[in-house]
């Protein structure tokens, strides 16, 4: 088709819409790009979700992306479609701050690996987003770069995002990017998902390569992918890595955490927990009984012996120097690795490596698909409220400390019309299979989402 039929997309159409609407000429790229940077243009000094905004790359790109697809050479889903990076991955010749103006001058010698990918797929980078200070913090906030207002909750709200891929998330809960690459080391996808009423993925480590991403945990970061939905999230994840080996996995029998673990539960969050666990019984689902290697509030001292140690080592150059701008509660937590031992950082690597093979043992023993549990103990706090000493990870951090594969779905809202979600956990290695799984429960959920009202009809 011409240019002349070509018409601006539905704000909200899922990817596999937009990409055969791409093929179908009845829309292009460019109009797809120029949409995306129209809405960052004109919410994005609400939300603060973007750091940078590449307006004429991004135009480039997209116009390749058309003539290559006139041209017969399709390149695939994502052929066209525009994203979002969080700062922490590397684009040639861009700064990659991690969050930090103390690595505003750390201009990229190459493309991250990830990137090499998008550009392989036909992905459209428009920009890069807000993200916590060197990815340590779950709640989404950053003193000295800009800290994302969620989009969910009530208008006289302004509710943290999540952290620490805070803005990936914003952007697309505020329906500005399809989709955006995130990373996950604590629940870093997983949390800001849930909070703002959205899917984020964290596949198992290195399903995507972490070549060319800033660093926190080498141990436990995992690049993610965050979307609308699973069916976008799973597009995206295929794209980037290949299509499954195997069918869907048959099995319907999840696993659920017994009451005692769910004690830190919101009231809101556990009504909605046990509604969720009622409709995927509905739905066809088996739930069995399971319980982790360890308690869940076990395994925050071995990942924090990693994680800090191994972020300190990253960063510690940073930290002797007490006038250079850092977020408070990341200097704390970095200086604080200091005193981490040798012993402690091997033993806790000798423990995640025991509960993995005890996990692995136990989903086999009960023919298990998937770990069905909250993300969070509770909705999104507003900002005024965040407690830096606690993190909203409880749920989370598990599946980093034991190298799985995870997926946050929208599930419910609280009173407050803010968004909780409900986390699938799978195997080491289990992605695909993963998302067969999410797809399914997410049509047994069901969660009715109203769009943010800043956006709904932009």
């Amino acid at each position: 088709m011409t240019s002349a039929h070509q018409t601006r997309p539905p704000a909200f159409a899922p990817m596999a819409e937009l990409s055969r609407a791409l093929r179908t000429g009845e829309t292009s790229s460019v109009i797809l790009t120029r949409e995306c940077l129209r809405r960052i243009a004109a919410h994005d000094a609400v939300f603060k979700s973007f750091l940078a905004v590449y307006e004429e790359e991004a135009l480039a790109a997209a116009a390749l992306a058309d003539e290559e697809l006139r041209a017969g050479h399709d390149r695939g889903p994502l052929h066209g479609i525009p994203l979002a990076l969080k700062d922490l991955v590397d684009i040639q010749g861009k700064p990659t701050t991690a969050g930090s103006p103390l690595l505003s001058a750390n201009i990229a010698q190459q493309d991250a690996a990830i990137v090499r990918r998008i550009a392989d797929a036909g992905g459209v980078i428009v920009g890069k987003t807000h993200m916590v200070q060197f990815a340590l913090g779950a709640w989404g906030t950053n003193t000295h770069m800009d800290t994302p207002r969620n989009p969910a909750g009530r208008a006289t709200d302004t509710l943290v995002a999540g952290g620490s891929s805070s803005g990936s998330a914003v952007a697309v809960a505020a329906r500005l990017v399809p989709w955006a690459i995130g990373s996950d080391t604590g629940g870093s996808v997983r949390v800001p998902a849930a909070f703002c009423g959205i899917v984020g993925f964290k596949p198992t480590i290195d399903a995507l390569p972490r070549e060319g991403v800033y660093a926190l945990s080498e141990s436990l970061d995992s690049v993610g992918l965050i979307a609308s939905s699973v069916q976008d999230a799973r597009l995206c994840f295929e794209a980037l890595v290949g299509a499954p080996a195997s069918g869907p996995d048959a099995r319907r029998r999840i696993g659920v955490l017994e009451a005692d673990e769910l004690a830190p539960l919101a009231p809101a969050v556990a009504r909605c927990h046990t509604q969720n666990l009622q409709r995927l019984e509905q739905a066809g689902f088996s739930l069995v009984p399971f319980r982790f290697p360890a308690s869940l509030a076990a395994f925050k001292e071995p990942t924090n012996a990693i994680m800090i140690a191994e972020g300190a080592w990253v960063n510690d150059r940073f930290l002797d120097d007490p006038d250079a701008p850092m977020d408070p509660s990341v200097r704390s937590r970095l200086l604080a690795a200091r005193a981490t031992t040798a012993v402690q950082y091997l033993q806790a690597q000798a423990t995640a490596s025991r509960w993995q093979q005890a996990f692995a043992g136990e989903m086999d023993r009960l023919g298990l698909s998937a770990i069905a549990m909250p993300v969070t103990a509770m909705t999104a706090p507003r900002l005024d409220d965040v407690d830096h000493n606690v993190a909203p990870v409880h749920f989370t951090r598990p599946v980093n400390l034991l190298a799985l594969c995870a997926i946050s779905l929208p599930a419910g809202e609280d009173d407050d019309a803010r968004p909780i979600g409900l986390q699938l956990v799978g195997r080491a290695g289990g992605d695909h299979a993963l998302l067969g799984v999410a797809a399914e429960a997410a049509a047994a959920l069901h969660p009715s989402r109203i769009p943010p009202q800043e956006v709904r009809n932009a």
